[in-house]
């Protein structure tokens, strides 16, 4: 549990290797740590320099010979706390870069026609993405929506509704007839119509329609799988293909 822990902190093994064996043997020269840490001796100079300027390890002089020591075990919490500064100040970078990035990304998006995205880190992704690029008139068109999403999905579907609102996008979705208690929920929302399917028409996959794009989202082996196609005229005619099913479905 402890190397494991040490490990999400972003240190090495050689790292918490030498930085257990020195908090368990406490203040020591060279020859010791090597054979506590069973770190190789051509390494442990490296190590022990890198802890230092971590803030974990320091040392004292003894006739002319150093003995290392690890400092008290609150530097780390200070080392974490130095990390997550880090962190927020490359955050605070990343957002000021992005319109840069975006705007290179799309220029060569128009090119490319299909887009496959795998696991739901990659349907979140790409979902996301293409929210924000509706404006306040555009409207989201959802078709067949599955009661398996909402089971295994609701927090990050429920989240996106909640950004989808506040940017004031509409939507209207077609829900699987099994999944009226999630679509109820829907019913209560701003912006946000509702039908069902008729006569028990279920499917684990279901569409989404932008103005411009097409994604296409599966459930394969319980593993989300979603497929874009960014076309213009295909997303025409899968809104017109949608409106159609939109006179037929059931409140």
């Amino acid at each position: 549990m402890e190397k494991g822990s040490l490990e999400r902190l972003g240190l090495t093994n050689g790292e918490i290797q030498v930085y257990l064996a020195l908090n368990k043997i406490g203040e020591s020269t060279i020859g010791p740590i090597v054979n506590h840490s069973k770190v190789s001796k051509s390494k442990i100079y490296d190590i022990l320099e890198k802890l230092i300027e971590k803030g974990l390890v320091g040392y004292t002089i003894k006739n002319n010979t150093k003995y290392f020591i690890s400092n008290d075990p609150h530097m780390l919490i200070e080392y974490l706390k130095r990390k997550e500064d880090e962190l927020s100040e490359t955050k605070k970078e990343i957002n000021l870069m992005l319109p840069t990035l975006l705007s290179a990304r799309e220029s060569f998006l128009p090119q490319r026609l299909g887009e496959m995205y795998e696991g739901l880190n990659g349907v979140k992704a790409i979902r996301e993405e293409l929210m924000d690029s509706l404006k306040v008139d555009n409207a989201l068109l959802v078709l067949g929506a599955p009661k398996i999403a909402n089971e295994k999905w609701e927090g990050w579907l429920l989240e996106f509704h909640k950004k989808r609102i506040n940017r004031k996008i509409k939507m209207k979705i077609i829900y699987n007839a099994d999944a009226k208690e999630y679509g109820e929920i829907r019913t209560h929302m701003k912006l946000t119509e509702v039908k069902y399917l008729p006569n028990n028409l279920t499917s684990p996959n279901w569409i989404d329609i932008f103005p411009t794009t097409v994604l296409f989202v599966m459930l394969v082996d319980k593993n989300p799988l979603a497929f874009v196609v960014r076309d213009k005229d295909l997303a025409n005619s899968f809104r017109s293909y949608f409106e159609i099913m939109w006179k037929i479905a059931k409140k």
